[in-house]
């Protein structure tokens, strides 16, 4: 009987250590990609037929980062109980889930170049996914009382970003893709704010990288506040800046706890958009201090190239996609600088202003530890209003997580104005409508861009930027060039102010002279802003924008 009690206290104790066995998770990085499979001569089994069109139209090779990493080595790793919670192609590693000695085992393995600690595993388990569930419809709701702007409650946000003028002129985001990484959307399958891009097959689950299944519908209503800045269609309620365009949804982030993990999470959701051929990514993410506070990011790390997501980001922006990341919201705390993955060259880290374009409060500074400008754009992002948590609900919140997608879905309404034209000609010309193009800072980056007189630019007519209306109040005449070989003589022309609304239907003649000047008389007084011109042309008719200073 005393040999069976100390047995069964034996075992008790042996259960007892093997339960407190610590999982941490590691970052592998491998050697090289030797004997790998896949061959950059065959990049269709690895890479989209869109994604190939998008880097063709720039010019972008593909190279050997974009080979998948060597399936024998990830299973190599798989030893000593150790886990495969991802990997990057791109940096050409793994993520893994391990105890200290079966992490110790790796340092070991012939192809494996670095184990770096990134954290504690934790057990947290997300609430059970939820099952699919069809869209109920749109139930009554209250419009603006009083207001006849299409863009409802989002007016004056978008009008900040010269929008309404680019919807006006049909320009929503069409065919362009929109990848967007966060905690999760709760509840977007079923509000009302997306039933239309839901409807339309444009509201795409793409992939969960911490739970590692298609359900993102859960967890956080971050994302969903964040999507409906982009995506929300409720004319005369509220309207995003792209609700044209098609949503990809990606999970990165883990709601259960903060650790270096996320940023690997960062990595493989953007190389997922970029493998699909998104066209545009948004991530309200950033990343400085974690749970383990001996993993937190110094202002040293902050140089591109120091941190994990950094280095991914980096390489993604070198893909042809536009990449819109928040800057960070420390901009009122000791610690004032971006956060990770933010200070990347060549992503777009973004900025925060309130609604007189003055740099929000909250919103973190530059410059990189390298000395590079940052923020590089800023867009509104306090007092931003957007999708609640069900129904129709609205919040009004602030943050750089507002800002990046207000950019994001603003950046996608104009690509889809000209998608014959690369990522980088797209940002070329928002960059130099900002507000501070000449002086950039560490407080706004280039300043808010102004995508109505980005569209102007892009035209690429030799007067495009100086396509400014000019408005004579004592004439009550309004006048602009245009380069038009093809008008049509006596044309009828119409004037429509940003919000889609008529100003004014005249005839003009044709002038000899180059570029023709096209003038509306007896016109109303005109308010300083937008106006759109259709103008009718042999061709059919043109819209050509201006701005009555």
């Amino acid at each position: 009987m005393r040999t069976l009690l100390f047995l069964l206290i034996l075992l008790a104790q042996q259960s007892g250590s093997a339960q407190t066995v610590r999982l941490n998770k590691y970052w592998i990085e491998f050697t090289d990609k030797k004997g790998s499979p896949y061959c950059t001569c065959r990049p269709a089994e690895f890479l989209s037929a869109r994604a190939l069109s998008r880097r063709a139209r720039a010019g972008i090779a593909v190279v050997d980062n974009d080979l998948p990493v060597n399936p024998a080595y990830v299973n190599g790793l798989k030893i000593n109980g150790v886990q495969i919670h991802g990997t990057s192609h791109w940096l050409n590693a793994a993520t893994v889930i391990a105890d200290s000695a079966g992490a110790a085992s790796l340092k070991n393995l012939p192809f494996v170049q670095k184990v770096q600690y990134i954290g504690r595993h934790i057990n947290y388990r997300n609430k059970p996914n939820l099952p699919t569930r069809p869209r109920p419809g749109a139930p009554d709701f209250a419009q603006m009382q009083g207001k006849t702007r299409v863009w409802g409650y989002a007016s004056l946000q978008n009008s900040l970003l010269g929008i309404p003028t680019l919807h006006t002129a049909g320009y929503r985001g069409q065919g362009i893709w929109v990848a967007v990484m966060d905690g999760g959307f709760f509840n977007a399958d079923i509000m009302p704010f997306f039933d239309s891009v839901g409807l339309q097959g444009r509201l795409r689950q793409g992939w969960d990288f911490v739970e590692h299944d298609s359900t993102v519908y859960e967890d956080a209503q971050h994302g969903t506040s964040v999507l409906s800045l982009m995506a929300a269609n409720l004319p005369g309620f509220l309207v995003g800046t792209a609700p044209g365009a098609t949503y990809l949804l990606l999970k990165t982030e883990d709601i259960g706890g903060e650790f270096p993990v996320e940023e690997a999470n960062w990595i493989a959701g953007a190389e997922w958009a970029d493998s699909a051929g998104v066209d545009v990514i948004n991530a309200s993410l950033g990343y400085n201090t974690f749970n383990d506070s001996t993993l937190n990011h110094t202002y040293a790390d902050l140089d591109g190239h120091s941190s994990i997501a950094a280095r991914g980001a980096t390489i993604a922006a070198q893909k042809g996609m536009i990449i819109c990341n928040a800057a960070g919201n420390s901009g009122a705390e000791r610690w004032r600088y971006l956060g990770v993955p933010a200070d990347a060259p060549g992503i777009i880290a973004v900025g925060a202003v309130d609604l007189n374009l003055r740099h929000a409060k909250f919103s973190s500074y530059g410059p990189t530890a390298d000395g590079r400008i940052k923020p590089d754009l800023s867009a509104p992002g306090d007092r931003m209003i957007a999708a609640g948590n069900a129904n129709t609900n609205l919040v009004t919140s602030s943050g750089t997580s507002l800002a990046a997608p207000m950019l994001a879905g603003s950046f996608a309404a104009l690509w889809s104005a000209y998608p014959e034209k690369t990522g980088k000609e797209i940002m070329d010309a928002v960059f130099q409508s900002a507000d501070q193009y000449g002086k950039p800072d560490n407080e706004r980056g280039y300043g808010v861009p102004d995508f109505t007189a980005a569209w102007v630019a892009l035209a690429q007519r030799p007067d495009a930027k100086k396509s400014v209306i000019r408005y004579d109040d004592e004439k009550n005449t309004l006048s602009f060039p245009l380069i038009a070989t093809d008008l049509v003589p006596d044309g009828l022309i119409e004037l429509r102010n940003a919000a889609g609304q008529q100003i004014a239907y005249n005839g003009f003649s044709i002038q000899k002279t180059k570029p023709n000047i096209l003038i509306f008389k007896e016109v109303e007084k005109l308010t300083p802003g937008w106006y759109v011109a259709l103008v009718q042309t042999k061709k059919g008719v043109i819209q050509v924008p201006g701005n009555v200073k």
